[in-house]
């Protein structure tokens, strides 16, 4: 379909967008209407009965979006909105966009401080604030702290933190735990990280929008997968009162290792699936009798 920006209504767009992007994402149709949608500031069904001509600057921005998403750059990032459990993030180049199945990361760290009366909990990586920001608003009596050693995905969590105004979340940049208050040593409820765990070869593997436009940092750990990983594994010891617990997000095929690593540091290691049935968190409890 050509484009003529005289004559073209909302909707005629929306049909040239879909065949734009029919040959090279998933999903054209959701992911044309997504963007229109943000442009627009509409309603789904008010797309197909709008006859208005898109204003020129409309149309502009519509037509740059569409073409950046047949590269197939992260739809968040165009629309600059990810929903996580019962809140929305910004997002944008730079962070990693957070997933559905890290959700369940977040209901299990819930159960693990359920009955604690004011639960410690810090999240190592925290990228845009998802899961530290989710624990803050669903555990109003918590005390979070977050880390985030990339300035670029700190700048896009402190927006986060700033819109949702949580007084009981606090974002500290830099590596692992190293901006931590020492008094926290020996005194946290849970440490929970979901860290970068594809490995080199993974990431050659990985879809496009991963592999060419997430930021690098949060998603590869290095030639094993397991680098990240093993660090929050080895340093959280420290943190942790007895009893308290690890949690990280990891997936299927890195399972077997990691439960060796945790087994050799920590007790009652397990793993669960997340809504899709995939080993998605590992679990483990430093030892001792904790509360």
């Amino acid at each position: 379909m050509s484009v003529n920006a005289e004559s073209q209504t909302v909707r005629q767009l929306l049909a040239w967008a879909v065949d734009r992007l029919a040959e090279h994402v998933a999903s054209p149709q959701v992911d044309a209407e997504r963007i229109f949608m943000h442009v627009l500031g509409v309603k789904r069904s008010d797309l197909y009965v709008d006859e208005r001509v898109a204003s020129r600057g409309e149309e502009d921005l519509l037509r740059l979006l569409i073409e950046r998403r047949r590269t197939l750059e992260p739809l968040q990032y165009l629309t600059g909105t990810q929903g996580f459990r019962s809140i929305e993030l910004l997002v944008g180049p730079g962070v990693l966009v957070p997933r559905p199945e890290t959700e369940v990361l977040v209901g299990r760290v819930i159960e693990k401080t359920s009955g604690i009366p004011r639960p410690k909990i810090v999240e190592v990586g925290t990228g845009s604030g998802a899961i530290a920001l989710a624990l803050g608003g669903e555990l109003l009596q918590a005390n979070v702290w977050a880390t985030e050693i990339s300035s670029d995905a700190m700048a896009w969590a402190t927006k986060n933190l700033e819109r949702l105004q949580l007084p009981n979340v606090e974002l500290m940049e830099g590596d692992l735990f190293s901006p931590l208050p020492s008094d926290l040593r020996g005194k946290l409820d849970v440490v929970v990280s979901n860290p970068p765990y594809l490995s080199d070869s993974d990431l050659a593997r990985a879809p496009i929008d991963v592999r060419d436009h997430e930021p690098r940092i949060a998603t590869t750990a290095g030639p094993s997968g397991l680098e990240v990983a093993t660090r929050v594994i080895h340093e959280a010891r420290q943190w942790l009162r007895p009893g308290g617990w690890l949690l990280l997000e990891t997936w299927a095929g890195q399972w077997s290792s990691l439960k060796i690593l945790l087994e050799e540091n920590y007790e009652v290691v397990s793993i669960h699936p997340d809504l899709g049935g995939t080993d998605r968190v590992a679990e483990a409890r430093w030892p001792g009798s904790g509360r």
